[in-house]
């Protein structure tokens, strides 16, 4: 397994580029399983379903006014926001049938970015939170089920390759909680303020407690995110800014998407 990080990318766009090409890397063979860590400035990242939404352009809009980008993803789930304190984390593999393995995936994610948290000394466990953002059985939380989410995982599956993704809070949650309010209230959606906070720890170090983890479960070391890579992210970076009116009535083909 190798380790990818990169850190304080110029635009979320690029981020998702990058987890877009190794997606595609790793479908071809180019590479093996893989981690990846990156951050970004803020965003709000959502799904194409969400795009259909009759509140959704209300929502594009108090987000932008609030200056988080509204950015399209292509793995499944509900509305996320983001900014300089949180980390995307993200394990590829390399799949011989994309009916499979979508629930093992799933339980390896939570399991690894729960004892990542527990790492930083937080009781971090899998399980839904009431009024979450991104709803779904595969959160990451603590103080049960009223408690804190802390991780919402999603997936992405083509033919050759399957994704599970991870947005981790680690600081500055409290900007999060007034954009996470007004999209999902634009969206005719539920979130509870209380169900999102801050972990004991800053950036580098929930990346150190990734690194740690994804080391001890599959070995490997880092590996510096070569020139040919971003380039090939950049190539991707139009792809995700959200355009309302195009992305509408437009469905992928050959994956499957689900989130948490």
């Amino acid at each position: 397994m190798q380790t990818l990080i990169s850190s304080h990318q110029r635009a979320p766009e690029d981020g998702f580029g990058l987890q877009q090409a190794v997606l595609e890397e790793v479908a071809s063979g180019e590479r093996g399983s893989t981690a990846l860590i990156w951050t970004s400035s803020r965003y709000v990242g959502v799904t194409r379903p969400e795009t259909r939404l009759p509140g959704f352009d209300k929502a594009v809009e108090a987000a932008t006014v609030s200056g988080f980008p509204v950015l399209v993803r292509n793995s499944g789930g509900g509305a996320v926001a983001a900014n300089e304190g949180s980390v995307s984390f993200s394990l590829t593999f390399p799949v011989e049938d994309l009916r499979h393995g979508l629930y093992e995936r799933y339980v390896e994610g939570v399991g690894l970015v729960a004892a990542a948290i527990r790492r930083i000394g937080v009781a971090a466990e899998g399980g839904e939170v009431e009024g979450e953002f991104c709803p779904g059985a595969y959160s990451v939380r603590s103080g049960g089920p009223r408690g804190i989410k802390h991780a919402g995982l999603a997936q992405r599956v083509t033919r050759r390759a399957a994704r599970v993704e991870a947005l981790i809070l680690v600081s500055n949650t409290a900007e999060l909680v007034g954009i996470l309010e007004r999209f999902y209230a634009a969206l005719g959606l539920s979130f509870r303020r209380e169900s999102i906070g801050d972990l004991p720890a800053d950036v580098p170090r929930m990346i150190e407690a990734l690194e740690a983890e994804v080391r001890e479960r599959y070995g490997g070391e880092e590996v510096a995110v070569g020139e040919e890579l971003l380039a090939k992210a950049s190539s991707h970076r139009d792809k995700w800014q959200v355009a309302p009116v195009r992305l509408r009535g437009h469905e992928s083909t050959g994956s499957l998407e689900s989130a948490s």
